[in-house]
């Protein structure tokens, strides 16, 4: 699957959630798509399931526009943070529904995982906890084998335990039933390692895409005497950079080459980390 998002934006009355966004994205692969709350990833989720319709720009799916192609938008399954199931219906009602929408729905597989997370058919979806009812979307979301698989914050509520068990299926599922995953959480230094490539959205705009190779060799933080770290990063692009006192600690994309000077070190940063520093600062993008 592939999906091309060109120019787009989507406003509410005179507040713009997404401006000018184009990016591509191509499976079967697992995206961290990932943000701070009011970064527009919502935004743009509701908009890739065909929920909302951009008010400028397209977004294609496998060359076509998502919004003349109902058979495509059958094999989308978005999972949002809230709000997937009618709450007078049950479980076992809930999952018979899903299999009359998704054309690939595996029913076999969605009854092994209500075992998994020991839900019982008979109970309706308002008797549900959080951690109940995400189980439901994460079974919803597997069992669909929707090409195009999104959770969106999905496992609220659930314990350690839980989110370790939807780890461990989605690595399956991408073993056994390679798809395009897009995963967004704020849980990231749970999540980080599954991610075979990164978007980052930061006030309706993308920072940053990076495959996970691609952030591990190319984006560093330079620290040390604000003379020093300057002369060493001259040249580079820079993701952020801060003050304090007479250090100053630069993070920037080392593009694979060495970087060298007197008096500076060199640390590796997190997702969790990278996040921060593009909330706070955008000096430079380099996409």
């Amino acid at each position: 699957m592939k999906i091309n998002v060109n120019n787009v934006t989507k406003s509410y009355k005179h507040k713009s959630a997404l401006r000018n966004v184009t990016f591509t994205m191509e499976g079967p692969k697992i995206i961290g798509f990932l943000g701070h709350n009011g970064a527009g990833k919502t935004t743009f989720l509701n908009l890739l399931s065909g929920l909302t319709a951009t008010t400028k720009g397209e977004i294609l799916v496998n060359g076509e526009s998502i919004f003349n192609a109902p058979s495509t938008l059958r094999d989308i399954c978005f999972i949002a943070e809230s709000g997937n199931f009618q709450g007078e219906m049950t479980i076992a009602q809930t999952l018979k529904a899903n299999r009359f929408f998704y054309p690939k729905w595996d029913e076999e597989f969605a009854q092994e995982l209500l075992q998994v997370f020991a839900l019982n058919p008979k109970d309706k979806v308002r008797s549900l906890s959080k951690g109940m009812v995400s189980a439901l979307g994460i079974i919803t979301g597997f069992a669909s084998r929707a090409s195009i698989t999104i959770f969106d914050e999905p496992y609220i509520g659930l314990d350690v335990a839980a989110r370790n068990t939807f780890y461990d299926l989605l690595i399956e599922q991408q073993t056994e039933d390679p798809r395009l995953f897009i995963l967004s959480t704020h849980l990231i230094d749970e999540a980080s390692k599954l991610f075979e490539e990164i978007f980052i959205l930061h006030e309706g705009e993308l920072l940053l895409k990076k495959t996970a190779d691609e952030w591990r060799e190319h984006i560093v933080a330079v620290k040390g005497n604000a003379n020093d770290v300057a002369l060493a990063i001259s040249g580079l692009d820079v993701i952020y950079e801060h003050m304090f006192m007479q250090e100053m600690t630069a993070v920037v994309y080392a593009n694979g080459e060495p970087i060298e000077g007197q008096n500076i070190t060199l640390t590796s940063i997190s997702l969790q980390d990278m996040l921060v520093y593009l909330s706070k600062q955008k000096v430079r993008s380099g996409k």
